[in-house]
């Protein structure tokens, strides 16, 4: 039997977003799930005579909504094994890390933290124990704050809705965002609800994978992602229907890693071990290859721009074939080829050229470097989605809060550690657990993003063979 959860919190002295907290527990009831809500107290006492209409008053009796009444549990909860609802924690609102300080709280569970503001960090753990992640929650009342700096942000954050926890009959628990608009719309997988209204079958937007590294993919991730089960069930894809789906990394480059490249050790290694894993074209081919198993007619295949396909330039830019002859001729023919293409004053795309040449689908799009890919473009400017992660900004190394300051949404992937920062939402990876140049305690998670519609976005991580129960 699975049981589900609806966690959310509520402010003091505010009223609920009526057209949110309808459509929670409309999808409550569709899902029964029980609804449980955390309350906050906003700092009454730092409100001055300066405040704007339309904040709360520090002379006012304190006081939450009698909707949400019902359904308060301040307290800390184990929801199962592995997952802790902190209903007590009081994460300071107006922090812009709401997580902060909550990373060893739980021990090794995972944990949600009541915050109007989303957010989900990843902690490392041992490398196979799996992740620890920890959720915040969304808000249903009204965005009630003081019209300084610190509540100004804090309002620009504010999010609607709340967490949906999944726990099938053998204790897995699975997560997602409930992310609503203001009006009250809310999207959770191919669900939609709406004044109230619940309707099943919608396709989603997007989805943004978690980086692929085809040669390394994780069976189980590539089964739950895009194969027909025997069971009859559905892949992710297919139950989701996205109208585009974005690959990052799609080459591990295991052949020829850059991060071994120098290392004559490994290298020996590929050599004993024989067969393909020391061949540039065959890993070129076994990408080409699962992008067609990978594609489906409904849907546009897009290839970021991304540090490991680029490392084939890189190969090109530093190695000696004459030291490595099963590759000498693969490595001539694109010498040659980018070459002439800069001869003839072009704008060469080696990765993309390469691909073509073994075959890659010609409905493929790969973005060329910096180009930018954005969807739902009328959801507050859209959602930049062309970029890897691992280029910063002014030619820095990419970081979470540096892609947050540009003000456009975005989602990114290169570190493999599912996160959402402002708003910016991270991807885990598709590949197995272990790539040989990953040592040491790992936050690394098969997690991958959803697009909705509307531009709102969750995160979807698989584990035990499920991505939901």
């Amino acid at each position: 039997m699975i049981k589900r959860w609806i966690f959310t919190c509520a402010q003091n002295n505010t009223k609920v977003n009526k057209e949110v907290w309808r459509s929670l527990k409309a999808l409550a009831k569709h899902y029964s799930a029980e609804i449980v809500v955390s309350t906050f107290e906003y700092d009454l006492s730092s409100h001055s005579k300066s405040e704007k209409p339309g904040t709360i008053h520090a002379n006012r009796e304190l006081w939450f909504s009698p909707a949400v009444l019902p359904y308060v549990r301040n307290e800390r909860v184990l929801i199962t094994k592995g997952l802790e609802w902190c209903g007590n924690s009081k994460s300071y609102l107006l922090l812009s890390g709401p997580i902060s300080g909550f990373e060893a709280y739980t021990g090794r569970n995972s944990c949600i933290i009541p915050h109007p503001k989303f957010a989900l960090e990843s902690v490392a753990s041992g490398k196979y124990e799996g992740t620890k992640l920890i959720y915040t929650t969304g808000c249903v009342t009204e965005r009630n704050y003081i019209q300084k700096k610190a509540g100004q942000l804090a309002q620009f954050h504010h999010g609607f809705g709340g967490l949906l926890v999944e726990v099938d009959e053998d204790g897995r628990w699975f997560a997602r965002q409930l992310n609503a608009t203001e009006g009250g719309t809310i999207y959770d997988l191919d669900v939609r609800v709406s004044k109230g209204e619940v309707s099943t079958g919608h396709r989603v937007e997007a989805i943004v994978w978690g980086d692929a590294h085809v040669r390394r993919a994780d069976p189980e991730v590539t089964r739950l992602a895009w194969r027909q089960n025997a069971d009859g069930s559905s892949s992710l894809i297919d139950v989701l229907r996205p109208k585009t789906q974005f690959f990052h990394d799609l080459v591990d480059f295991r052949s020829r890693n850059h991060h071994e490249i120098n290392n004559g050790r490994k290298r020996f290694e590929r050599h004993v071990a024989g067969g393909p894993e020391d061949d540039v074209e065959q890993e070129l081919y076994e990408a080409s290859r699962a992008l067609w198993l990978r594609g489906r007619d409904f849907c546009q295949s897009v290839v970021v721009d991304s540090n490991h396909d680029r490392a084939l330039l890189k190969w090109l830019d530093t190695a000696d074939y004459r030291a490595d002859p099963k590759n000498a001729l693969m490595f001539l023919e694109l010498q040659t080829w980018l070459y002439q293409q800069i001869a003839e004053q072009k704008q060469p795309q080696l990765f993309e050229h390469a691909m073509r040449q073994v075959g890659a689908p010609s409905a493929v799009r790969f973005l060329k470097e910096d180009e930018s890919y954005i969807i739902c473009p009328d959801a507050n400017g859209g959602i930049e989605c062309g970029m890897h992660g691992d280029l910063g900004v002014n030619g820095g190394r990419g970081s979470a809060i540096g892609f947050a300051r540009m003000g456009r949404k975005s989602i990114v992937g290169h570190g493999h550690s599912t996160a959402i920062v402002d708003g910016v939402y991270i991807v885990g990876h598709s590949a197995q657990i272990d790539l040989g140049y990953n040592k040491g305690p790992s936050s690394w998670s098969h997690s991958h993003c959803v697009v909705y519609p509307n531009g709102k976005r969750a995160i979807i991580t698989m584990w035990k063979c499920k991505w939901r129960a």
